[in-house]
């Protein structure tokens, strides 16, 4: 009886700790009460709202998931699995736990607000859409779910109507986490760069020890042209994090758009020490050895880099041009595949991918990549223009005419597409009158060839 008196006084002194934001204190002694009556649900749940401070969600996961073995109709610890299970990634789990919840109460409007990020994830916004008007139907005001449908409103690109979505959250909750953040991101793909610095200086007000914040500021800052600004951002989240890699990755390649290349380096190979696969790293390491005349080091990092299967879209582009660059055209190949494999709707990766083959004189598939790039903009002169200069090659006059005369419509002052297209009115009339010369004489190569005297 003494044991289980102690359990309880466990548990209040660790209540009083984890209204402390004493964490470890207080996951230690739930830990101790359960261990003396491990049949108390509300006990495990409590286990698990410790772990979701402390961001253990693995763990979390498991305490609702034991708390529910006890208590199986707990509508908070199924609401709380649930968003931990849209943490760790498994939305169709987490999605499943929100059902159950509806079954069992559908006026439960958590059940459907926190259904709009799991829908969101696996790119199914209808049914995120339907969530959050289910949801306003038992809580008109909710800054969660104008939160969550922003967020899939941004996945969508439409950026204006998620923007509208943060400022209702911001209205009905001033300190809702990272809404600021998401302002900023949306204004960033707006291009209205000013308004995007002014949400990101708004969360650091709010988390002035946000690592990532600070970064995404200075990368902001770096696009802005603001490079002292920039540079003293990436400084300070490397002071916060200095065992981070990404504080001296940002700060390398603020470095290099200084121009000082050996700083830069070391920089660099600083975020390598720390994290030998840290993507982007050693693509930047080549493009300061290309440009240094250092090629073969070049080609050394470039390599490595392609070794890490990037899947970073700006990587992967990126690094495919300095491949070309450096004469790596098969390598240059192989990543601008991958490339329109992740983006296949990107008509610069198709176009890029067209002039790699091209270099390694694979005119009929590079042919094909212009038609891609085409497919995905009509309006894509470079790829008009490469495909008429591959056409040209293979001395398929008419086609390479009609491709270079498209471009012109759209760009008809052009004078690289005017002389391109002069040259083969050139030769398709030059193909022509070697046509007829040989007609009138067929068995010689331009040369009259006289009839024998007659005896």
């Amino acid at each position: 009886m003494n044991d289980w008196y102690d359990a309880e006084q466990q548990v209040e002194k660790a209540q009083e700790l984890f209204e402390q934001q004493k964490w470890p204190e207080a996951l230690e002694l739930l830990r101790a009460a359960v261990a003396i009556n491990p049949y108390n649900g509300a006990w495990l749940f409590n286990i698990g709202l410790t772990l979701d401070e402390m961001e253990r969600f693995g763990e979390a996961i498991e305490a609702y998931e034991e708390a529910l073995i006890l208590q199986p109709d707990d509508l908070e610890a199924l609401n709380h699995l649930g968003v931990d299970l849209t943490r760790v990634g498994r939305f169709k789990d987490a999605i499943k736990r929100f059902e159950r919840i509806e079954t069992l109460d559908a006026t439960f409007e958590p059940a459907y607000c926190n259904r709009i990020a799991a829908y969101t994830e696996l790119g199914d916004h209808d049914k995120a859409e339907e969530m959050f008007y289910l949801a306003r139907l038992y809580k008109e005001q909710c800054p969660d779910c104008f939160y969550g449908m922003g967020c899939s409103l941004q996945a969508r690109q439409l950026y204006d109507k998620a923007i509208y979505c943060w400022q209702r959250t911001l209205d009905l909750d001033d300190q809702h986490p990272d809404v600021h953040l998401r302002l900023a991101e949306a204004y960033w793909s707006k291009g209205e760069l000013e308004k995007a610095r002014q949400h990101y200086l708004r969360e650091l007000r709010q988390n002035p020890g946000d690592t990532d914040t600070l970064l995404d500021l200075g990368e902001l800052l770096l696009e802005m042209d603001h490079l002292d600004e920039a540079g003293e951002k990436f400084r300070r989240a490397i002071e916060l994090a200095p065992d981070h890699p990404s504080g001296y990755y940002c700060h390398g390649r603020w470095l290099e758009e200084a121009g000082r290349d050996a700083e830069a380096v070391a920089a660099l190979g600083r975020t390598l020490a720390l994290d030998p696969t840290y993507p982007g790293a050693h693509l930047s390491l080549g493009r300061i050895h290309f440009h240094l005349g250092e090629r073969d080091e070049a080609r050394l990092h470039l390599r490595k880099e392609l070794l890490l299967r990037p899947e970073d879209p700006r990587i992967l582009l990126d690094l495919a041009n300095l491949l070309m660059d450096s004469g790596e055209t098969r390598a240059a190949v192989a990543c601008l595949k991958r490339l329109t494999q992740i983006e296949p709707k990107n008509p610069d990766a198709w176009q890029n991918l067209a002039v790699a083959l091209f270099l390694r004189n694979r005119f009929e598939e590079g042919i094909t990549a212009c038609e891609q790039a085409l497919a995905c903009d009509s309006r894509h002169v470079m790829a008009r223009f490469n495909l008429a200069l591959a056409l040209e090659q293979l001395r398929r006059y008419d086609p390479a005419l009609a491709a270079i005369r498209e471009a012109l419509k759209i760009e008809p002052d052009d004078p690289s597409l005017q002389k391109l297209e002069f040259r083969i009115r050139l030769l398709k009339l030059r193909g022509r009158v070697l046509r007829a010369v040989r007609s009138l004489w067929p068995f010689g190569k331009g040369v009259v060839v006289l009839p024998k005297p007659i005896d």
